[in-house]
């Protein structure tokens, strides 16, 4: 159920067998809360938090307004390597796609129907992102001295990358829209994962070994990361 406090900002109101009242922010306020717990007691908490949540409201919002909404028509202009191209649609007899200078050409047969348009976009940025990827772990895991069993290319929401305890490293294609510097840090963050499972200080100082400047790369990636994709 949506609601608004005195504050005028909506919520919902989520319950379980947890003990305490929390917040969850993301497209909207969302009030997780024990069964127990009485309405009042829910809206003073939500007034005492107020100050905060209308902050992160303001930057959620901000975000949103910020995150790329592409028409897919010629002269759409698209991230690559972090650098912005502009989308030039030819007619072809055969698909494929080339990128000169500053230009991603789509050469599609005449007749595609525009909807296949963001599939055959979305394959060309995968492609691109393994080739790239695959080089940079090469790359990192030499440093490490420790390879990954297998990398995979994802497409996650809210994940730039992961290492399961079994050595595969997980990687997001929508790293090759960001600037090479930053494609590089997740891959060396997750490179070094396949030494250390956790965040603990032997981590942060291998992964400083060989990235010194990766807290810079880091808060580029928490940012601008939503300015990255479809």
């Amino acid at each position: 159920m949506s609601r608004k406090t005195e504050i005028n900002f909506e919520y919902t109101i989520v319950r379980s067998k947890r003990r305490t009242v929390a917040i969850h922010i993301d497209q909207g306020v969302v009030v997780r809360a024990p069964f127990r717990a009485r309405e009042s007691q829910i809206t003073n908490f939500l007034i005492q938090k107020s100050p905060w949540i209308l902050k992160k409201l303001e930057v959620v919002n901000q975000r949103a307004a910020e995150s790329p909404h592409h028409t897919f028509q010629d002269r759409d202009t698209f991230l690559f390597q972090g650098v912005p191209h502009v989308l030039r649609l030819v007619e072809a007899s055969k698909t494929s796609i080339e990128i000169h200078d500053m230009e991603i050409f789509l050469n599609i047969k005449p007749g595609t129907p525009p909807e296949k348009i963001p599939e055959k976009m979305k394959k060309w940025y995968i492609k691109k992102a393994r080739e790239k990827m695959n080089q940079r772990v090469e790359y990192y895991s030499e440093k490490i001295g420790k390879k990954p069993k297998k990398i995979a290319i994802r497409g996650q929401s809210k994940r730039w990358g992961s290492c399961s305890s079994k050595g595969n490293i997980n990687l997001n294609w929508k790293l090759i829209m960001a600037p090479e510097e930053i494609l590089d840090y997740v891959v060396a963050h997750e490179v070094c994962h396949l030494l250390h499972p956790n965040h603990s200080n032997k981590f942060w100082h291998t992964l400083e070994t060989i990235m010194p400047d990766y807290e810079a790369r880091r808060n580029w990636i928490k940012q601008n990361g939503h300015k990255l994709g479809f």
